[in-house]
């Protein structure tokens, strides 16, 4: 996971960049609609598994992270009028990344990292959904999955509350209250 510094060299993202990146993927992942039963597939999988594309369309950090807003903007809801929750966190999380940092290129890498780790989580966690039948099974698998995660980034104690939370969008309660 490399970034550009204003040297010009590439750095690894340090461990709260990561921590951040990491949790808001999660809460990202969970605004898209719960998967149904039995395939546990995710309706517009492939919309949300090409959002990084827009980010790769411009040599200018800049222009491709405005053209990604208006593609993700555009497009998303188009696709699936459900989407309009993951649009609304999606770009909840831009403008964050957009006031933590200054530098285009950086603004660029950890968006396209966000997209990219929500992305994993979610078919990470719908596979997990297909082969585990078991609730409990499941969010035993969730917890380590989830717990190896966050432990090195020093929120393991995050980890519950994500895994009652995709508990939660598996039975298809990720809209109310939210």
């Amino acid at each position: 996971m490399a970034v550009e510094n204003n040297e010009n060299e590439l750095s690894e993202f340090n461990r709260e960049e990561l921590k951040d990146l990491v949790l808001d993927s999660y809460e990202l992942m969970l605004k898209i609609p719960n998967p149904r039963p039995p395939s546990f597939e995710i309706q517009s999988r492939s919309k949300l598994k090409n959002l990084s594309e827009a980010l790769r369309e411009f040599p200018d950090a800049s222009a491709s992270v405005t053209h990604f807003v208006k593609s993700a903007s555009y497009f998303l809801p188009r696709s699936d009028s459900k989407l309009t929750d993951f649009l609304d966190m999606l770009l909840i999380k831009v403008k964050k990344i957009q006031l933590s940092e200054s530098n285009p290129e950086k603004i660029q890498k950890k968006i396209g990292y966000l997209i990219g780790y929500s992305n994993w989580s979610m078919d990470a966690v719908c596979h997990i959904f297909k082969i585990i039948r078991e609730d409990n099974e499941v969010e035993k698998r969730l917890q380590t999955m989830v717990g190896a995660e966050l432990k090195v980034l020093g929120a393991e104690d995050k980890a519950s509350g994500i895994v009652r939370d995709i508990m939660q969008w598996k039975a298809g309660s990720n809209r109310e209250g939210r």
